[in-house]
């Protein structure tokens, strides 16, 4: 268990990829690419982001706005959506084929779709639109143009978000998969293997050198570890793997996972689709602490309790690796990108025998034992914090320390527990407050050094104030 932290780590990494020049229709889908400009990628399919799995491709526009957008088939525009935030101005086209086919961060809408948009805005009186099409009142052909690349709402910058997803349940699929071909015959990275007890029982051994993992060596898909990893009972893997496309210039996702244990299969992982209700256990699905604290992309080879994502195979053991004592067991972890390339990793897991792990160092865990499955709650001075089941991925340990106030602060510092344990849901955080009926006021998360990170909100009533949050860390 990682100790409490007091700073809010908010980082995304930022990625980049030339892939060739043209895009190669396939003969299932017939799609075109959705701009005439050579692609290249900012982000690919399922690869981890903060929070959630990246739902489409990121394609530049050559570091300007104003690339014409063309429908990838014929088909009829079923949805505008135009916001300040997520995907700003986007349009969602439904093809004949059962698919939808979605574009982002649009600098403008042009054509008949561009002035059905303005009627739109003019009926309903506001900038911000979710406007739901009628079949077939808006058609376009395939080639198309209806609408100019851009850099709006929650873009970093400018380029074309696009996706294709299935109609009937607006599940996200791999655009690579339908039709957009693009130049990659580089094999997976593998840096690293981490290993994590799965029973109360179970130990691992320290990492060499203070290192977060088992760091790999090789390279052109072949992988071994660099030192022998060891551990106690039964545990699970993570492994660090991104994807390059034939540039080799950025990080991007792979496709699928596979773990097999002395030629027996363990595990297996495809990322091939995202359910939007489900898209936020990509946190359970990663190590969210190495993730967000050290932007490492560590796949973990096993389920945690409360993970309910539908992307993993039916093997027996899922991923739970059993040791017993001087046992050696042969791993072989298969790395495949969306274009099919393979990278290997072979490393041999050594069983510790119980003497061997009482050896090895281990902190006594702090703080209050949280269930994932079980309703938890802190209640202090001045405090009082409830976590529904199944708000956390997995059992934690829960610390709860208190500050002095600074500043204008109306309470002490209350510091629960740890920004770098993951929470899928809300918990209900109450703080009193001295002033009987203050004006105004509201619960703020804190930096390391103290400053505001980012106001929670709050309500008044009876001397406390009440607000959903869905991080750990200081608050006041």
């Amino acid at each position: 268990m990682t100790s409490a932290i007091e700073r809010i780590i908010l980082g995304i990494s930022l990625l980049s990829a030339y892939i060739g020049t043209v895009a190669v229709t396939n003969g299932q889908s017939g799609y075109i690419t959705p701009m005439s400009i050579p692609m290249e990628l900012s982000g690919n399919f399922m690869e981890p982001r903060s929070d959630h799995f990246h739902s489409g491709l990121d394609l530049r526009t050559q570091g300007q706005e104003g690339i014409p957008v063309r429908s990838v088939a014929d088909g009829w525009v079923s949805r505008i959506k135009i916001s300040p935030y997520g995907y700003g101005k986007a349009v969602y086209i439904d093809h004949a084929d059962g698919h939808t086919t979605v574009y982002g961060h649009l600098q403008q809408l042009t054509g008949k779709v561009g002035e059905a948009c303005l009627d739109q805005h003019y009926r309903q009186k506001d900038f911000s639109i979710d406007w739901t099409l009628e079949k077939g009142a808006l058609p376009l052909k395939q080639g198309e143009v209806f609408a100019l690349s851009g850099n709006t709402g929650g873009s970093g910058g400018p380029h074309l978000h696009f996706e294709v997803r299935r109609t009937g349940d607006q599940v996200a699929l791999d655009p690579e998969s339908h039709g957009i071909k693009l130049s990659d015959r580089v094999p997976p990275e593998i840096h690293g293997v981490r290993l994590y007890p799965l029973t109360d029982s179970s130990k691992v051994a320290p990492y060499p050198e203070k290192a977060v993992g088992y760091a790999a060596q090789g390279s052109t898909g072949k992988y071994t570890l660099k030192s022998t990893a060891s551990a106690y009972g039964t545990v699970g893997i993570a492994v660090n793997t991104f994807d390059r496309y034939d540039s080799g210039s950025a990080k991007c996702g792979v496709r699928m996972i596979e773990v097999i244990v002395d030629s027996v299969p363990h595990f297996s992982t495809k990322l091939d689709h995202v359910d939007f209700n489900h898209n936020r256990y990509c946190n359970a699905h990663v190590d969210y602490a190495l993730f967000k604290s050290r932007k490492m992309e560590y796949h973990r080879c096993y389920r945690q309790p409360n993970n309910k994502l539908r992307i993993y195979g039916k093997e027996a053991p899922q991923g739970r690796i059993a040791l017993a004592p001087g046992q050696e067991r042969q791993v072989l972890v298969i790395a495949t990108d969306a274009n099919g390339n393979k990278s290997e990793l072979r490393f041999t897991l050594k069983g510790a025998t119980a003497d061997e792990a009482a050896k090895w160092p281990s902190a006594e865990p702090q703080g209050s034992l949280f269930r994932y499955d079980a309703v938890s709650r802190i209640e202090e001075d001045g405090v009082r914090f409830n976590l529904p089941a199944h708000a956390l991925y997995d059992d934690a340990y829960i610390t709860y320390a208190r500050k002095p106030a600074v500043g204008r602060a109306l309470s002490p510092i209350h510091v629960i527990g740890d920004p770098l344990t993951p929470l899928h849901t809300t918990g209900d955080l109450s703080i009193a407050v001295e002033t009987p009926k203050p004006a105004k006021a509201t619960i703020v998360r804190l930096d390391a050094d103290g400053t505001v990170a980012g106001a929670v909100g709050g309500k008044h009533a009876d001397g406390w104030i009440t607000a959903p949050v869905k991080m750990l860390g200081s608050t006041r």
